[in-house]
């Protein structure tokens, strides 16, 4: 689709040139020569350009019958989901952690609800992660007591290590205030509470907010060393991919975690069905096997 719209527009500015040409021509003196060639040249382009116009709409026509389609099996998807999960993390309580530029989609919530798990904190990575404030380089330089050319990444890991220890409820109250406080992290909800697992939700669409090689990893490092549970997930479509970094520590991936079938595997993967699922080329398979007693069958 791409590279016909991108043919059209070549097109229109070859029209466009000849146009100008013919113009031209007409005011210098001659037998016309050149204005007949350009003019078959244009009948030419003319034809070809009909026939792209025409492909394009049987493109069309097909992507949106592909669309129906996805839509009803996702649909479906949503319908027999609450059958295959329900009960797979019951007494589960688990923490989420968005790092990337998106927000914790709602089905993903809902699913680990209806598979009877509680998320018992949602902590955030705010924009000021970036470190483009002198101001905020400084308080975060004092506040952990380094030196002054300590560089954004290092204070970067600094923070993630801050949040490990929060999520675990192992930060002091002074370095949540002090997150809180300078905007680098949001907290919300109860960190008193043991957790099974950690989710990461990461993934962004500017290379500006990708900071997953020394955020994140700093992050699940220091998770892992607590014997935590962590699993990264991201939507579908994201232009800069957490995938490639999460694996990096052997952790499950999911990342379609915006659709049904995504969120189908977040459950199982937790529930200890280790892997990378999704769509993406990180991907190992599409999703879990799934169990046969969530199918409705009978164990043997």
């Amino acid at each position: 689709m791409v590279d016909i719209r991108y043919h059209i527009a070549t097109i229109i500015a070859v029209f466009l040139a000849l146009g100008l040409g013919i113009l031209i021509g007409s005011t210098i003196k001659g037998d016309g020569i050149l204005v007949d060639q350009q003019q078959k040249i244009i009948d030419r382009l003319e034809n070809e350009f009909k026939v792209l116009r025409e492909r394009e709409n049987v493109l069309l026509k097909q992507n949106e019958n592909k669309n129906r389609i996805i839509e009803n099996y996702e649909n479906y998807s949503r319908t027999v989901m609450p059958f295959l999960v329900k009960d797979h993390l019951k007494d589960y309580k688990l923490a989420v952690v968005v790092t990337g530029t998106g927000d914790i989609p709602a089905g993903m919530i809902n699913a680990l609800n209806l598979a009877g798990a509680e998320v018992s904190s949602k902590t955030v990575v705010l924009a000021n992660i970036k470190m483009g404030n002198a101001k905020i380089i400084k308080k975060v330089i004092d506040f952990y007591h380094l030196p002054a050319d300590t560089s954004p990444d290092v204070l970067r890991q600094y923070i993630a290590e801050s949040v490990a220890q929060a999520v675990v409820n192992k930060a002091t109250p002074e370095e949540i205030k002090f997150l809180q406080e300078n905007e680098l992290v949001k907290f919300n909800g109860d960190y008193t509470k043991q957790v099974n697992g950690v989710i990461l939700v990461g993934g962004c669409n500017s290379v500006e907010n990708y900071l997953a090689p020394v955020f994140d990893q700093r992050l699940i490092e220091g998770l892992l060393a607590e014997g935590v549970k962590v699993l990264g997930v991201e939507v579908s479509d994201v232009e800069y991919s957490y995938m490639p970094d999460y694996q990096k520590n052997n952790i499950s991936t999911v990342d379609n975690i915006d659709l049904s079938t995504g969120q189908i595997a977040l459950v199982f993967a937790l529930e200890g069905e280790a892997g990378h699922y999704g769509i993406k080329e990180t991907a190992e398979k599409f999703m879990p096997s799934l169990p046969v007693d969530a199918l409705g069958g009978e164990k043997r």
